[in-house]
Protein backbone atom coordinates (compact mmCIF):
# COMPACT_ATOMS: atom_id res chain seq x y z
CA UNK A 1 0.00 0.00 0.00
CA UNK A 2 1.57 3.47 -1.25
CA UNK A 3 1.20 6.46 0.96
CA UNK A 4 -1.66 7.86 -0.39
CA UNK A 5 -3.57 5.12 0.10
CA UNK A 6 -2.39 4.96 3.41
CA UNK A 7 -3.27 8.61 4.64
CA UNK A 8 -6.41 8.28 2.73
CA UNK A 9 -7.55 5.52 5.37
CA UNK A 10 -6.38 6.85 8.28
CA UNK A 11 -8.03 9.88 7.45
CA UNK A 12 -11.43 8.05 6.72
CA UNK A 13 -11.07 5.55 9.53
CA UNK A 14 -9.80 8.64 11.88
CA UNK A 15 -13.60 10.50 11.28
CA UNK A 16 -15.02 7.22 11.25
CA UNK A 17 -14.36 6.61 15.07
CA UNK A 18 -15.48 10.13 16.00
CA UNK A 19 -18.61 9.58 14.27
CA UNK A 20 -19.20 6.24 15.99
CA UNK A 21 -19.16 8.00 19.22
CA UNK A 22 -20.94 10.68 18.19
CA UNK A 23 -23.41 8.16 16.97
CA UNK A 24 -23.81 6.48 20.06
CA UNK A 25 -25.31 9.82 21.65
CA UNK A 26 -27.60 11.51 19.16
CA UNK A 27 -28.31 8.49 17.25
CA UNK A 28 -28.80 6.71 20.47
CA UNK A 29 -31.45 9.25 21.70
CA UNK A 30 -32.93 9.48 18.18
CA UNK A 31 -34.79 6.47 18.95
CA UNK A 32 -36.06 7.44 22.17
CA UNK A 33 -36.70 11.03 21.91
CA UNK A 34 -40.42 10.36 19.53
CA UNK A 35 -41.57 8.34 22.53
CA UNK A 36 -40.41 10.88 25.47
CA UNK A 37 -41.79 14.10 23.42
CA UNK A 38 -44.99 11.92 23.59
CA UNK A 39 -44.43 11.61 27.25
CA UNK A 40 -44.13 15.30 27.49
CA UNK A 41 -47.05 15.80 25.78
CA UNK A 42 -46.54 16.18 21.88
CA UNK A 43 -48.69 15.06 18.93
CA UNK A 44 -47.31 12.80 16.03
CA UNK A 45 -47.76 15.80 14.11
CA UNK A 46 -45.38 17.61 16.23
CA UNK A 47 -43.46 14.65 16.63
CA UNK A 48 -42.95 14.67 12.58
CA UNK A 49 -42.56 18.71 12.52
CA UNK A 50 -39.88 18.90 15.19
CA UNK A 51 -38.14 15.92 13.83
CA UNK A 52 -38.45 17.30 10.80
CA UNK A 53 -37.26 20.50 11.33
CA UNK A 54 -34.46 19.62 13.25
CA UNK A 55 -33.02 17.49 9.96
CA UNK A 56 -33.78 20.95 7.93
CA UNK A 57 -31.93 22.95 10.29
CA UNK A 58 -29.16 20.19 10.51
CA UNK A 59 -29.28 20.23 6.19
CA UNK A 60 -29.75 23.98 6.16
CA UNK A 61 -26.79 25.39 8.05
CA UNK A 62 -24.90 22.87 5.87
CA UNK A 63 -25.20 26.03 3.30
CA UNK A 64 -23.55 27.93 6.09
CA UNK A 65 -21.05 25.25 7.10
CA UNK A 66 -19.71 24.56 3.42
CA UNK A 67 -19.61 27.83 2.42
CA UNK A 68 -17.09 28.82 5.36
CA UNK A 69 -15.09 25.84 4.76
CA UNK A 70 -15.03 26.33 1.08
CA UNK A 71 -14.00 30.22 1.79
CA UNK A 72 -11.61 30.17 5.17
CA UNK A 73 -10.43 26.69 5.00
CA UNK A 74 -10.87 26.54 9.00
CA UNK A 75 -12.04 22.56 8.54
CA UNK A 76 -11.01 21.80 11.52
CA UNK A 77 -12.87 24.80 13.71
CA UNK A 78 -16.22 23.81 11.86
CA UNK A 79 -15.86 20.00 12.62
CA UNK A 80 -15.17 21.14 16.61
CA UNK A 81 -18.06 23.54 16.62
CA UNK A 82 -20.21 20.96 15.16
CA UNK A 83 -19.53 18.08 17.51
CA UNK A 84 -19.28 20.08 20.55
CA UNK A 85 -23.13 20.75 20.45
CA UNK A 86 -23.57 17.04 20.86
CA UNK A 87 -23.70 18.58 24.40
CA UNK A 88 -27.65 19.66 23.66
CA UNK A 89 -28.11 15.85 23.99
CA UNK A 90 -27.39 15.04 27.28
CA UNK A 91 -29.48 18.31 28.68
CA UNK A 92 -32.59 17.31 27.23
CA UNK A 93 -34.16 16.05 30.55
CA UNK A 94 -33.92 19.50 31.85
CA UNK A 95 -37.78 19.44 29.84
CA UNK A 96 -38.74 17.28 32.18
CA UNK A 97 -36.61 18.55 35.54
CA UNK A 98 -37.68 22.30 35.11
CA UNK A 99 -41.02 21.25 34.38
CA UNK A 100 -40.95 23.21 30.53
CA UNK A 101 -42.52 20.44 28.02
CA UNK A 102 -41.62 19.46 24.97
CA UNK A 103 -40.66 22.82 24.02
CA UNK A 104 -37.55 22.56 25.35
CA UNK A 105 -36.90 19.14 24.24
CA UNK A 106 -37.76 20.51 20.67
CA UNK A 107 -35.11 23.64 21.12
CA UNK A 108 -32.29 20.75 22.14
CA UNK A 109 -33.00 18.38 18.94
CA UNK A 110 -32.88 20.82 16.89
CA UNK A 111 -29.70 22.76 18.33
CA UNK A 112 -28.09 19.45 18.14
CA UNK A 113 -28.97 19.13 14.34
CA UNK A 114 -27.42 22.62 13.77
CA UNK A 115 -23.91 21.60 15.19
CA UNK A 116 -24.08 18.47 12.44
CA UNK A 117 -25.09 20.79 9.93
CA UNK A 118 -21.96 23.02 10.87
CA UNK A 119 -19.48 20.16 10.73
CA UNK A 120 -20.52 17.68 7.82
CA UNK A 121 -19.50 19.92 5.30
CA UNK A 122 -15.80 19.69 6.01
CA UNK A 123 -15.91 16.54 7.62
CA UNK A 124 -17.20 15.33 4.04
CA UNK A 125 -15.23 17.38 1.78
CA UNK A 126 -11.73 16.17 3.79
CA UNK A 127 -13.29 12.57 2.76
CA UNK A 128 -14.07 13.47 -0.64
CA UNK A 129 -10.68 14.63 -1.55
CA UNK A 130 -8.75 12.01 0.59
CA UNK A 131 -10.83 8.94 -1.34
CA UNK A 132 -9.78 9.83 -4.81
CA UNK A 133 -7.01 7.07 -4.19
CA UNK A 134 -9.53 4.52 -3.31
CA UNK A 135 -12.88 5.22 -4.58
CA UNK A 136 -15.70 7.65 -3.20
CA UNK A 137 -18.21 5.01 -2.90
CA UNK A 138 -15.84 2.53 -0.67
CA UNK A 139 -14.57 5.35 1.37
CA UNK A 140 -17.88 6.58 1.90
CA UNK A 141 -19.07 3.06 2.77
CA UNK A 142 -16.11 2.27 5.11
CA UNK A 143 -16.97 5.96 7.17
CA UNK A 144 -20.51 4.75 7.28
CA UNK A 145 -19.90 1.41 8.32
CA UNK A 146 -17.95 2.85 11.28
CA UNK A 147 -20.36 5.85 11.66
CA UNK A 148 -23.36 2.79 12.11
CA UNK A 149 -21.34 1.09 14.61
CA UNK A 150 -21.82 3.61 16.67
CA UNK A 151 -25.49 4.20 15.56
CA UNK A 152 -26.24 0.79 16.19
CA UNK A 153 -25.00 0.62 19.65
CA UNK A 154 -26.31 4.04 20.61
CA UNK A 155 -30.10 3.34 20.39
CA UNK A 156 -29.13 -0.53 22.54
CA UNK A 157 -27.38 1.25 25.68
CA UNK A 158 -30.44 3.75 25.61
CA UNK A 159 -33.14 0.76 25.39
CA UNK A 160 -31.32 -1.29 28.49
CA UNK A 161 -31.05 2.02 30.58
CA UNK A 162 -34.79 2.19 30.07
CA UNK A 163 -34.90 -1.24 30.85
CA UNK A 164 -32.90 -1.30 33.97
CA UNK A 165 -34.08 2.49 35.63
CA UNK A 166 -37.37 2.67 34.13
CA UNK A 167 -37.32 6.18 32.81
CA UNK A 168 -35.94 8.13 29.99
CA UNK A 169 -33.61 10.72 32.34
CA UNK A 170 -30.78 8.39 33.44
CA UNK A 171 -30.52 7.35 29.64
CA UNK A 172 -29.78 10.75 28.14
CA UNK A 173 -27.40 11.49 31.36
CA UNK A 174 -25.41 8.52 30.65
CA UNK A 175 -24.52 9.62 27.15
CA UNK A 176 -22.28 12.38 28.96
CA UNK A 177 -19.62 9.22 29.16
CA UNK A 178 -19.03 9.01 24.99
CA UNK A 179 -19.49 12.66 24.65
CA UNK A 180 -16.34 13.43 27.30
CA UNK A 181 -14.82 10.61 25.56
CA UNK A 182 -15.26 12.20 21.85
CA UNK A 183 -13.95 15.31 22.43
CA UNK A 184 -10.53 13.82 23.87
CA UNK A 185 -11.01 11.71 20.95
CA UNK A 186 -11.06 14.69 18.55
CA UNK A 187 -8.72 16.56 20.03
CA UNK A 188 -6.12 13.60 19.57
CA UNK A 189 -7.53 13.25 15.72
CA UNK A 190 -6.86 16.59 15.42
CA UNK A 191 -3.13 16.40 16.84
CA UNK A 192 -2.15 13.36 14.47
CA UNK A 193 -4.53 13.95 11.36
CA UNK A 194 -2.79 15.80 8.48
CA UNK A 195 -5.33 16.97 5.81
CA UNK A 196 -4.28 16.16 2.58
CA UNK A 197 -2.16 18.47 0.53
CA UNK A 198 -4.53 19.52 -1.61
CA UNK A 199 -7.09 20.91 1.13
CA UNK A 200 -4.35 22.89 2.04
CA UNK A 201 -2.33 24.49 -0.75
CA UNK A 202 -4.76 24.95 -2.90
CA UNK A 203 -5.54 28.55 -3.30
CA UNK A 204 -3.74 29.51 -6.46
CA UNK A 205 -6.12 26.97 -8.17
CA UNK A 206 -9.23 27.10 -6.62
CA UNK A 207 -10.39 30.14 -8.87
CA UNK A 208 -10.02 28.23 -11.99
CA UNK A 209 -12.99 26.30 -11.08
CA UNK A 210 -16.49 26.53 -11.51
CA UNK A 211 -18.55 28.79 -9.08
CA UNK A 212 -21.80 27.27 -9.61
CA UNK A 213 -23.28 23.93 -9.83
CA UNK A 214 -23.25 22.03 -13.19
CA UNK A 215 -26.92 21.22 -14.77
CA UNK A 216 -26.23 17.34 -13.82
CA UNK A 217 -25.44 18.23 -10.18
CA UNK A 218 -28.48 20.61 -9.92
CA UNK A 219 -30.82 17.71 -11.45
CA UNK A 220 -29.28 14.68 -9.03
CA UNK A 221 -29.43 17.17 -6.01
CA UNK A 222 -32.87 17.78 -6.79
CA UNK A 223 -33.91 14.04 -7.21
CA UNK A 224 -32.27 13.41 -3.97
CA UNK A 225 -34.57 16.38 -2.34
CA UNK A 226 -37.56 15.19 -3.83
CA UNK A 227 -36.68 11.10 -2.51
CA UNK A 228 -36.46 12.82 0.66
CA UNK A 229 -40.03 14.54 0.26
CA UNK A 230 -41.24 10.94 0.02
CA UNK A 231 -39.55 8.45 2.37
CA UNK A 232 -41.52 8.01 5.28
CA UNK A 233 -39.23 9.25 8.42
CA UNK A 234 -37.77 6.74 10.71
CA UNK A 235 -39.10 9.13 13.68
CA UNK A 236 -42.58 7.91 13.22
CA UNK A 237 -42.48 4.52 11.96
CA UNK A 238 -40.99 4.51 15.56
CA UNK A 239 -43.74 6.54 16.83
CA UNK A 240 -46.38 3.98 14.89
CA UNK A 241 -44.52 0.90 16.70
CA UNK A 242 -45.41 2.54 19.80
CA UNK A 243 -49.13 2.73 19.64
CA UNK A 244 -49.27 -0.99 18.82
CA UNK A 245 -51.07 -2.76 21.46
CA UNK A 246 -47.60 -5.12 21.72
CA UNK A 247 -45.33 -2.53 22.45
CA UNK A 248 -47.40 -0.64 24.83
CA UNK A 249 -47.53 -4.07 26.54
CA UNK A 250 -43.58 -4.53 26.16
CA UNK A 251 -42.99 -0.57 27.40
CA UNK A 252 -40.90 2.09 25.89
CA UNK A 253 -37.65 0.34 25.13
CA UNK A 254 -38.64 -1.36 21.69
CA UNK A 255 -38.97 1.69 20.07
CA UNK A 256 -34.58 2.24 20.55
CA UNK A 257 -34.11 -1.50 19.98
CA UNK A 258 -35.96 -1.28 16.73
CA UNK A 259 -34.03 2.03 15.48
CA UNK A 260 -31.12 0.07 16.27
CA UNK A 261 -32.16 -2.96 14.27
CA UNK A 262 -32.55 0.18 11.05
CA UNK A 263 -28.71 1.23 12.11
CA UNK A 264 -27.45 -2.40 11.66
CA UNK A 265 -28.92 -2.66 8.33
CA UNK A 266 -27.43 0.47 7.50
CA UNK A 267 -24.09 -0.33 8.41
CA UNK A 268 -24.06 -3.51 6.56
CA UNK A 269 -25.25 -2.20 3.49
CA UNK A 270 -23.65 0.89 3.13
CA UNK A 271 -20.23 -0.55 2.48
CA UNK A 272 -21.80 -2.58 -0.24
CA UNK A 273 -23.70 0.12 -1.82
CA UNK A 274 -20.09 2.14 -1.85
CA UNK A 275 -18.50 -0.47 -3.81
CA UNK A 276 -21.33 -1.39 -6.40
CA UNK A 277 -21.07 2.67 -6.66
CA UNK A 278 -17.68 2.66 -7.84
CA UNK A 279 -17.75 0.07 -10.31
CA UNK A 280 -21.72 1.11 -11.56
CA UNK A 281 -22.05 4.63 -10.62
CA UNK A 282 -25.24 6.59 -10.67
CA UNK A 283 -26.75 3.18 -11.74
CA UNK A 284 -27.02 1.66 -8.16
CA UNK A 285 -29.01 4.46 -6.98
CA UNK A 286 -32.47 3.68 -8.73
CA UNK A 287 -32.73 0.46 -6.21
CA UNK A 288 -33.25 2.88 -3.07
CA UNK A 289 -35.21 5.35 -5.10
CA UNK A 290 -37.74 2.57 -5.96
CA UNK A 291 -37.14 1.05 -2.58
CA UNK A 292 -38.37 4.37 -0.61
CA UNK A 293 -41.90 3.74 -2.26
CA UNK A 294 -42.69 0.24 0.07
CA UNK A 295 -42.53 2.07 3.31
CA UNK A 296 -45.56 3.79 4.16
CA UNK A 297 -47.25 0.77 2.78
CA UNK A 298 -45.96 -1.14 5.01
CA UNK A 299 -45.99 1.16 8.14
CA UNK A 300 -49.73 2.57 7.36
CA UNK A 301 -50.63 -1.22 8.21
CA UNK A 302 -50.36 -0.21 11.57
CA UNK A 303 -49.40 -4.20 12.33
CA UNK A 304 -46.08 -4.34 14.56
CA UNK A 305 -44.93 -7.45 12.01
CA UNK A 306 -45.33 -4.55 9.14
CA UNK A 307 -44.46 -1.24 10.94
CA UNK A 308 -41.10 -3.42 11.55
CA UNK A 309 -40.85 -4.76 8.40
CA UNK A 310 -41.12 -0.75 7.12
CA UNK A 311 -38.56 -0.10 9.30
CA UNK A 312 -35.70 -2.54 7.94
CA UNK A 313 -36.70 -1.23 4.39
CA UNK A 314 -35.77 2.03 5.87
CA UNK A 315 -32.68 0.71 6.83
CA UNK A 316 -31.76 -0.27 3.10
CA UNK A 317 -32.37 2.86 1.72
CA UNK A 318 -30.61 4.63 4.97
CA UNK A 319 -27.19 2.71 3.69
CA UNK A 320 -27.55 4.04 0.18
CA UNK A 321 -28.28 7.84 1.24
CA UNK A 322 -25.57 7.59 3.75
CA UNK A 323 -22.84 6.60 1.42
CA UNK A 324 -23.28 6.33 -2.25
CA UNK A 325 -25.80 9.59 -2.19
CA UNK A 326 -22.84 11.66 -1.02
CA UNK A 327 -20.17 9.79 -2.60
CA UNK A 328 -21.87 10.95 -5.84
CA UNK A 329 -21.98 14.39 -5.04
CA UNK A 330 -18.42 14.64 -5.35
CA UNK A 331 -18.19 12.67 -8.67
CA UNK A 332 -20.52 15.93 -9.80
CA UNK A 333 -18.91 19.21 -8.45
CA UNK A 334 -15.99 20.94 -9.18
CA UNK A 335 -13.32 20.66 -6.04
CA UNK A 336 -13.41 24.59 -5.98
CA UNK A 337 -16.89 24.50 -4.65
CA UNK A 338 -17.19 21.35 -3.16
CA UNK A 339 -17.94 21.97 0.11
CA UNK A 340 -20.67 24.19 -0.52
CA UNK A 341 -22.01 21.18 -2.76
CA UNK A 342 -22.15 19.72 0.09
CA UNK A 343 -24.19 21.90 1.91
CA UNK A 344 -26.73 22.70 -1.24
CA UNK A 345 -27.28 19.04 -1.21
CA UNK A 346 -27.76 18.60 2.42
CA UNK A 347 -30.40 21.10 2.65
CA UNK A 348 -32.28 19.85 0.00
CA UNK A 349 -32.75 16.48 1.83
CA UNK A 350 -33.26 18.27 5.22
CA UNK A 351 -36.26 20.14 2.97
CA UNK A 352 -37.65 16.94 1.89
CA UNK A 353 -37.17 15.31 5.55
CA UNK A 354 -39.16 18.83 6.94
CA UNK A 355 -41.92 18.16 4.48
CA UNK A 356 -42.13 14.23 4.58
CA UNK A 357 -42.50 14.75 8.25
CA UNK A 358 -45.05 17.48 8.43
CA UNK A 359 -46.91 15.66 6.14
CA UNK A 360 -46.76 11.92 7.21
CA UNK A 361 -47.55 12.90 10.67
CA UNK A 362 -50.72 14.76 9.88
CA UNK A 363 -51.77 11.80 7.82
CA UNK A 364 -51.19 9.52 11.06
CA UNK A 365 -53.11 12.21 12.87
CA UNK A 366 -55.95 12.38 11.01
CA UNK A 367 -56.22 8.63 10.34
CA UNK A 368 -55.89 9.47 6.29
CA UNK A 369 -56.50 6.53 4.55
CA UNK A 370 -53.55 4.15 3.26
CA UNK A 371 -54.15 5.40 -0.11
CA UNK A 372 -53.62 8.98 0.12
CA UNK A 373 -49.92 7.73 1.54
CA UNK A 374 -49.46 5.41 -1.26
CA UNK A 375 -50.13 8.31 -3.81
CA UNK A 376 -48.17 10.94 -2.87
CA UNK A 377 -45.27 8.34 -2.10
CA UNK A 378 -45.81 7.33 -6.32
CA UNK A 379 -45.98 10.87 -6.95
CA UNK A 380 -42.72 11.78 -5.33
CA UNK A 381 -40.78 8.65 -5.97
CA UNK A 382 -41.46 8.28 -9.96
CA UNK A 383 -40.34 12.22 -10.56
CA UNK A 384 -37.15 11.69 -8.16
CA UNK A 385 -36.43 8.37 -10.50
CA UNK A 386 -36.92 10.88 -13.55
CA UNK A 387 -34.53 13.36 -12.62
CA UNK A 388 -32.04 10.01 -11.52
CA UNK A 389 -32.78 8.96 -15.21
CA UNK A 390 -31.27 12.20 -16.51
CA UNK A 391 -27.99 12.30 -14.63
CA UNK A 392 -27.59 8.92 -15.32
CA UNK A 393 -27.40 8.98 -19.55
CA UNK A 394 -25.85 12.71 -19.24
CA UNK A 395 -22.38 13.28 -19.51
Amino acid sequence: MNDEKRRAYSIIFSFGIVSLLGDIIYEGSRGTIPEYMKFLGASAAVVGTVMGLGELMSYFSRLLGGYLADKTKSYWLLVFLGYGLIIAIPLIPLSEVLGLGWALAATLVILERLGKGIRTPSRDTIISFASKSIGGGKAFGIHELLDQIGATLGPLLFAVAIAYFGNFRYAFYLSFIPYILLVFTLIYLRAKTKLPEEMTNNKKEENKGSKVLSRRATAYITAVGINALGLFPASLILYLAGETPEVKAMGPWFPPLLYAAIQLIDAVFALAFGLLYDKYKFRVLFFPFTLSILIPFLAFQRSLAMIVASALVFGLVLGSQESVYRAAVGDLTDRSIRATAYGVFSTMVGLGSLGAGALYGLMIDLNAPIWLSGAYVLATQLLSVSLLAYVSKTK
